[in-house]
């Protein structure tokens, strides 16, 4: 018979849990600590994804720089292919972008070749250099170029303008406004049909701006600046500072008409000024206006971005800087230039080619 020996209970070593008081305590500390690493652990993937951003344009900027040794000028704003929708084959009604021949120094050799040849798709002849807009069945307007994406740009849950194939770097057009999307020669490095070379470019290279972030449309707000553009908007060339009252605080104000069915840069090909270019006159992250309903034409073109503060260009050098929304911009009531400097301020003169402006970046 086993005999069992009672051990009395000590309550003296008995387990203490927590009180309620002392777990909101620790509840609330850990909270405080989170809202405490939370900011600087956003601000390192921002600084992370700007980065990434800088890479993408120092890219950009080696295919510009390549194409240029190639065949001693740097591509067109637009350019055309002879044909439009009603003719057989089709062609691209003088839309597209003339970054379509720097392809081949971003690794997108496969997109190229199928750009510069003509084809037969869904049954219809296509023209080297593509259709018109909108045309999904054609596969280089459907493929995504990982360097014409910044990672700090949000991605559109579906797409805006029929195709989804986005680009977040736009060409600069200086400080010229009117007709910026028809004119064979612009104050910048870009316009319709050119061919710009280095010798061009007599305010010096390291002083002169190639290319900026524009920031691509997102659903999520069709009144933002950053993505929209607002439209018939009248005196931009006489008095581009207009466009400053068309926004507050990042959106375009109650009663301005926004066009909100065409996105900035949800099309990588296309070439028109409103969706892939921008102009050294308002400062960064400003509102964008086109003078016409649908940005067919002219108007004034911000460069925009997700980062706090500004955007990132990339100079003619080759050289990636930031520049932020407080940029000297001079007079914005003044009209566009002719052959005179900038009456932009510092942001005006970094456009120009040739405007006798010694003018660079701070570093």
């Amino acid at each position: 018979m086993v005999t069992r020996k009672w051990i009395p209970f000590d309550r003296t070593k008995s387990t203490r849990a927590f009180t309620l008081v002392e777990l909101l305590v620790v509840i609330a500390i850990i909270g405080i600590l989170v809202a405490l690493l939370l900011p600087a652990i956003q601000a390192a993937r921002e600084a992370a994804r700007r980065s990434q951003c800088a890479n993408n344009l120092k890219q950009l900027g080696l295919a510009l720089h390549g194409h240029h040794d190639v065949h001693q000028y740097f591509p067109a704003l637009n350019e055309s292919n002879g044909g439009s929708r009603n003719t057989n084959p089709q062609g691209n009604e003088g839309r597209n972008t003339g970054l379509m021949h720097i392809l081949p120094y971003l690794e997108q050799a496969a997109v190229y070749d199928t750009l510069a040849s003509p084809g037969n798709y869904g049954g219809i002849d296509i023209l080297p250099w593509g259709p018109v807009r909108d045309r999904t069945y054609y596969p280089p307007y459907v493929a995504n170029i990982p360097t014409f994406v910044c990672p700090s740009n949000p991605r559109p849950p579906q797409a805006l303008w029929g195709i989804q194939s986005p680009r977040n770097y736009a060409i600069s057009l200086a400080d010229s406004i009117h007709n910026i999307h028809s004119r064979t020669a612009n104050r910048g490095v870009f316009a319709r049909e050119s061919k710009i070379d280095m010798r061009n470019i007599t305010d010096g290279t390291s002083n002169t701006v190639l290319m900026a972030e524009r920031a691509f449309g997102v659903h999520v707000n069709r009144r933002s600046t950053r993505g929209f553009f607002a439209n018939n908007v009248g005196g931009l060339n006489s008095q581009p500072i207009v466009c400053l009252a068309t926004a507050r605080e990042g959106n375009y104000v109650a009663g301005q008409s926004v066009q909100s069915d065409r996105a900035v840069g949800v099309q990588w090909f296309e070439g028109y000024p409103a969706f892939t270019g921008f102009q050294t006159i308002l400062p960064p992250n400003s509102p964008s206006c086109a003078a016409d309903n649908w940005g067919d034409s002219w108007g004034v073109f911000s460069a925009s971005s997700h980062h706090p503060g500004g955007v990132q260009v990339l100079l003619g050098d080759g050289a990636v800087r930031f520049v932020t929304d407080s940029i000297d911009t001079g007079n914005l009531a003044a009209p566009e230039p002719g052959g005179e400097p900038s009456p932009y301020g510092v942001w005006g003169a970094l456009g120009s080619v040739a405007g006798g402006e010694a003018v660079g970046l701070p570093w």
